[in-house]
């Protein structure tokens, strides 16, 4: 039976000190992604792609034309 404890508090304790050491590394990595955050700008929607629907009401036509 206190063979079962010892190894009970001993799993315990490695599953704890590995969530800590994770908790750790997620920490420094969200101030390192953080600082450096300005050298990879989210890329801006382009607006005139989306204004432009020119080759999909040409696709339309072909389609209703050729269907009658």
């Amino acid at each position: 039976m206190a063979e079962g404890f010892v190894l009970l508090i001993i799993g315990m304790v490695t599953v704890f000190a590995f969530l800590q050491l994770m908790v750790g590394i997620m920490h420094l990595s969200a101030k390192f992604f953080i600082k450096y955050a300005e050298r990879n700008p989210e890329p801006q929607p382009a607006a005139d792609a989306a204004a432009d629907l020119t080759p999909i009401a040409v696709a339309i036509a072909a389609v209703k034309s050729r269907l009658g």
